[in-house]
């Protein structure tokens, strides 16, 4: 774990340049987590949203519709579910042509997004929760003693991906070499959740979907 404190000195002493000051590497940090966000996904990002019928805020679930409102801090979807198990995602053209075929309201089964909300059928009634696990976007740093997940799990991917923000910025000649290490680290840490995945999954294979009906055609 390192702090952002922690963070900016390693990319201060590893440019090893006079011209970086703290404020700048601060801000190649925060180009590097943006960085990250958008194509790293590892267990700590994940995020649950429990959702009640009758019970959570309109704001974030819409009972009439059966919409829930996508998190501010929504990255991607992992997966809705119930205690009857996942619900499968569907096309938005065939998740409105699901109103010929299945009840208005009961145990939802399938979602889609509509603009900023996931869309469920049928809608749920009273009392069902709805758990949407999905990844989450890292809280920003901005106070020298701040962590968040990145600077928990791979603070040298924080490091090394901002070296190359500041290698655009001073057009500094290392950035291959700063590259290849980042590349290097980035790769170990995929390998390593998928290690992690792979050995708490099941032996046996399971069907993505389990079919009741052919509603789908």
């Amino acid at each position: 774990m390192a702090t952002y404190a922690e963070l900016k000195q390693d990319v201060i002493d590893l440019i090893n340049r006079t011209d970086c000051t703290n404020a700048l590497a601060g801000t190649f940090i925060n180009q590097a987590q943006r960085k990250i966000s958008r194509t790293l996904r590892v267990p700590s990002l994940e995020n649950k949203l429990a959702v009640t019928v009758g019970t959570t805020s309109a704001a974030t679930y819409d009972a009439t519709e059966g919409e829930i409102t996508i998190p501010s801090d929504f990255l991607e979807m992992v997966y809705i579910y119930t205690d009857k198990g996942v619900l499968q995602r569907t096309p938005l053209r065939v998740f409105i042509d699901l109103d010929k075929k299945v009840s208005a309201t009961g145990e939802p089964k399938y979602y889609t997004r509509i603009q900023n909300k996931f869309a469920l059928k049928p809608i749920p009634t009273t009392g069902k929760v709805i758990n949407l696990v999905y990844y989450s976007d890292p809280t920003d740093l901005s106070a020298d003693s701040d962590t968040n997940s990145f600077s928990s799990i791979c603070p040298d991917l924080m490091v090394y991906g901002a070296l190359l923000y500041a290698c655009d910025y001073f057009n500094d000649s290392r950035k291959p070499v700063f590259e290849a290490t980042y590349n290097t680290i980035y790769a170990e840490l995929v390998a390593l959740v998928e290690a992690t995945d792979q050995a708490t999954a099941d032996s046996s294979v399971q069907p993505s979907y389990s079919y009741n009906e052919d509603l789908l055609n």
